[in-house]
């Protein structure tokens, strides 16, 4: 057998292989975890002769001892979003006093509905069907106790987030619908705030709510570390604007709620290397409570991650097969994968083609007949095609249209020029494309260039839309720390980390594919508002 000359080193080039071998191999059977380095160069020794080689957030920074304040509670929350709003509420509820760790100024959350199953409506079937339906979607790869406890909790929780925010006047607009899981209809009932600036007015509300019941928060003092005593997690350091410290000892345990590191460049590349090149939408979630956490021993989920990528050009989803033109104006893929979920996998290419310094080389356009909603109607039936989000439809009238083609040509190539897109369409370009296209479905012996299904081979004709499309915008990522049923953060023998348990986006694994799907509308925000609102409940009982 030939001797491999790869080296450690060699493997950090490899950003899957590299995440995996480093910070989340540990988390899986007979795999080890390098050790972190001591204080100072990420490259330096860590202390028993062996080098350290990995990326400089595993480099362990010299231990804080020094405090300008010192706190107790029953219960510390690091992060004040969805997640960690929840947590403080319920543990409060408990009965445990509640300290709390911000990075910002206020309190902040993102997205605009949160769902949660009616579990009056839904069989016991169903929710059962409703877990392994999460499961498949994501590869396979969730945690199903988690689901389960997003399943069995998630009504209540939502019930309670849409109660207390409607006391501050933020109002949700319901959303009800039904996704049949493996032959069972399962009821969905979403909070949707697309009306009212979002889920944030609503935290604002909230923020104000839990103070008032107890909590103490410290704003712009965001967790540099944990706090270890007697080998457990007892608290967490906060860093405030003018350097000092303070620590919030925990007397049951730290719940981690600081969100994602999509703001991080360097940890979005080695856990989502195929997120490379993407708008990254916030700076302010940058990974720290994580590697706080990860400082102590904590695993990350495997890579590569679950990424949660937006902004397409409609205000609300047109996902139907009609034939895609890539930036250079030609046919790329089979189009029957149209949801905006997992078209990433088909765009990320063109990414390379710009050096990743663009990330609109994803855009592109969907190019449609004015009869569409014909082809949709005899769809549905066979297909998991959508034209809405939530209670909001499409609007042909924001698409962009062209008596004949040459003109919808020119009028694409007029709108990506005025929206910056990385292209060279001509309009020579589009025309031979979707006469190509034409005239294969026309020959009638199928797709001969990508195998499309025969029902969706239907002809585009003059006068007809171009959809802009392509999502470039990396909002988020739904994996974070390696946890157990009950959300308690583990080692890399996958043991109970005493003390120290993660909620929301900073927890995991709930998802598992590559790229969020979009099957159950807010599951997302469903599932951090319900896994916090559990886990403050379950900390605080300890």
């Amino acid at each position: 057998m030939t001797k491999s000359t790869m080296s450690r080193r060699d493997l950090f080039k490899f950003g899957g292989v590299a995440a995996m071998g480093v910070a989340a191999a540990g988390a899986l059977a007979g795999c080890g975890q390098p050790k972190l380095a001591g204080t100072g160069d990420a490259a330096g020794a860590a202390g028993d002769g062996s080098t350290y080689m990995g990326p400089s957030f595993l480099n362990k920074p010299a231990e804080i001892t020094d405090f300008a304040e010192e706190h107790t509670y029953d219960v510390v929350v690091v992060g004040a979003g969805e997640s960690g709003l929840a947590a403080i509420h319920a543990a409060l509820e408990a009965g445990a006093t509640v300290g709390v760790l911000q990075s910002l100024s206020i309190v902040q959350t993102a997205g605009n509905m949160g769902a949660s199953i009616d579990l009056t409506k839904t069989s016991e079937a169903g929710i059962k069907a409703a877990l392994s339906f999460i499961n498949y979607k994501s590869d396979y790869r969730a945690n199903m106790g988690q689901v389960e406890t997003w399943a069995r909790n998630s009504q209540e929780a939502l019930a309670w987030w849409a109660e207390a925010a409607a006391k501050g006047g933020s109002e949700s607009k319901p959303y009800d619908y039904v996704v049949n899981c493996n032959g069972h209809d399962v009821y969905f009932h979403a909070n949707t705030y697309f009306h009212d600036e979002g889920h944030q007015k609503g935290a604002l509300v909230i923020g104000e709510q839990v103070q008032e019941e107890g909590a103490e928060i410290f704003f712009e003092t965001p967790c540099v570390q944990l706090y270890m005593e007697d080998g457990r997690v007892a608290g967490a350091i906060g860093e405030t604007k003018d350097g000092g410290h303070v620590l919030l000892r925990a007397s049951k345990g730290v719940i981690m709620a600081a969100g994602d590191y999509v703001g991080d460049s360097e940890m979005l590349e080695f856990y989502t290397p195929d997120a490379k090149g993407l708008h990254q939408a916030v700076d302010f979630r940058n990974g720290t409570g994580l590697k706080a956490a990860m400082w102590v021993g904590a695993q990350m989920c495997p890579a590569s991650h679950t990424k949660m990528v937006h902004g397409e050009g409609p205000k609300v989803r047109f996902e139907m097969p009609y034939l895609f033109l890539d930036r250079h104006g030609k046919r790329f893929m089979d189009e029957g994968c149209c949801r905006m979920g997992y078209l990433n996998e088909f765009t990320n290419k063109y990414l390379a083609e710009v050096d990743f310094a663009e990330s609109t080389a994803v855009k592109f356009f969907s190019i449609v007949p004015t009869n569409w909603q014909e082809h949709y109607d005899a769809w549905k039936p066979f297909s998991d095609i959508s034209i809405h989000n939530a209670y909001r439809n499409v609007d042909p009238e924001a698409w962009i249209k062209g008596d004949t083609l040459e003109e919808l040509a020119a009028n694409m190539i007029a709108f990506a020029d005025e929206e910056g897109w990385a292209h060279d369409y001509t309009v020579e370009a589009i025309v031979e494309s979707i006469s190509h296209y034409n005239e294969l479905v026309a020959a009638g012996e199928g797709d001969a260039d990508f195998g499309k299904r025969d029902e969706y081979m239907v002809p585009i004709e003059a006068p007809c839309y171009a959809v802009p499309r392509g999502a470039n915008n990396i909002d988020a990522l739904v994996d974070g720390l390696w946890c157990d049923d009950n959300f308690q953060c583990l080692d890399a023998d996958m043991q109970p980390i005493e003390g120290l348990f993660a909620v929301g986006n900073a927890s995991g694994p709930f998802f598992g594919n590559s790229n969020y799907p979009m099957d159950i509308e807010g599951l997302s925000v469903g599932r951090a508002i319900t896994t916090g609102f559990a886990t403050g409940r379950y900390v605080a009982g300890l």
